[in-house]
């Protein structure tokens, strides 16, 4: 059973995870594998606020850096050690035996169909989950199952945009940082909404050298974050499992993705799966890496229909404000328009932070 004792106030070092806590990757709801105490903070120096019985479903709203999960229970909400819980529930990936014991040596009592959304009580030190299914209690292999949600459903070329607006995209990592304000800040001034989808390694080196995120950078000035893996490799030649774990780590977690080059086949968009994102590639290539030349780059993104995912890179010539600039009258010129920056839910009043999650309709 978890620790019962509990200090009066927790002392200033113990103020340790709250700033940093994370509203991302969570499970829906977490499972008590015994009675544990829920705090008013994320560790054990917080008081004690209510017990909550073993195998009760709480609901998560955020997680410590520390693995303490905040939760809601009995009109109280606060943090449980992330060691006495388990996920609520798990998705398969694929069809999978429930089996009598946590290893494929134990014989198979059902098999579950792919997709199945099913309760889990515990998890092995293996990774295999002891979980629930047409009346049988078993264990299922923590390779071929999920915590994430299913994700997003979305036409794959054009993702989440609905509208008749242009959706200007970059690939990759940007040149310098003053070049990525550049034009973070150019959009939000000119009002216009890009979707940015750097890798991992790119904010891993940003963060190390200049101590800032571009993510959160761009998220600040309206415009949307997604993930394209840790290290841009093909991910076609990967497992389910392999290509799951390019979406995680220091790449952009969120419930949006474009594999690198556009390289799609069942195990990618089974490692999408795995994570909860949808995929989104693009309708419009400018292939602005092959021309290397900023009139070319503008002149093909500029020639877009309405609709469009245009699919550009930060290294190269599209991704400056003067470029952004032509593009914008040379869509204007016909009629067309490029997505908005974000202006919150209704649409209306100053540019504000994007979610880290993309809405399942982009308000362009």
């Amino acid at each position: 059973m978890a620790p019962l004792a509990a200090a009066a106030a927790a002392p200033a070092s113990a103020a340790i995870a709250v700033a940093a806590e994370l509203s991302i990757d969570l499970p829906a709801k977490v499972r008590t594998t015994d009675n544990l105490n829920l705090r008013t903070g994320p560790s054990t120096a917080y008081r004690i606020l209510v017990s909550i019985p073993k195998g009760t479903a709480v609901p998560v709203s955020g997680r410590a850096s520390n693995g303490w999960y905040k939760v809601s229970y009995s009109g109280h909400t606060g943090y449980v050690s992330g060691s006495y819980v388990v996920a609520a529930t798990v998705r398969t990936l694929d069809s999978l035996n429930l089996r009598s014991g946590a290893s494929t040596s134990y014989r198979i009592l059902v098999t579950i169909p792919r997709g199945s959304t099913i309760p889990a009580y515990a998890r092995a030190g293996n990774g295999w989950y002891k979980v629930s299914y047409a009346g049988r209690t078993g264990w299922v292999s923590g390779s071929y199952v999920t915590t994430y949600p299913k994700p997003p459903a979305a036409p794959q070329s054009t993702g989440p945009n609905r509208t008749g607006r242009v959706v200007l995209t970059f690939d990759d990592c940007p040149s310098s940082l003053s070049s990525f304000n550049s034009v973070i800040s150019y959009a939000a001034t000119n009002n216009i909404g890009l979707v940015l989808a750097p890798t991992g390694n790119c904010l891993g080196s940003y963060k190390s050298r200049y101590g800032v995120d571009l993510a959160a950078l761009a998220r600040a000035k309206g415009q949307w974050v997604i993930n394209h893996s840790i290290s841009h490799p093909d991910l076609r030649p990967l497992s389910c499992l392999q290509a799951g774990a390019q979406l995680s780590g220091s790449g952009v977690h969120t419930n949006f993705g474009r594999p690198p080059y556009g390289a799609i086949d069942a195990s990618v968009r089974c490692g999408y799966d795995s994570r909860g994102m949808g995929i989104w590639t693009w309708t419009r290539d400018t292939r602005d890496w092959e021309a290397k030349s900023k009139s070319i780059t503008v002149a093909r993104a500029g020639a877009a229909v309405p609709g469009d995912t245009v699919l550009m890179h930060m290294q190269w010539y599209g991704f400056s404000p003067d470029a952004l600039k032509q593009i914008k009258a040379k869509l204007a010129q016909r009629g067309v328009n490029v997505c908005r920056a974000y202006h919150g839910t209704d649409g209306v009043g100053a540019v504000v932070r994007t979610p880290v999650r993309l809405p399942s309709s982009l308000p362009c």
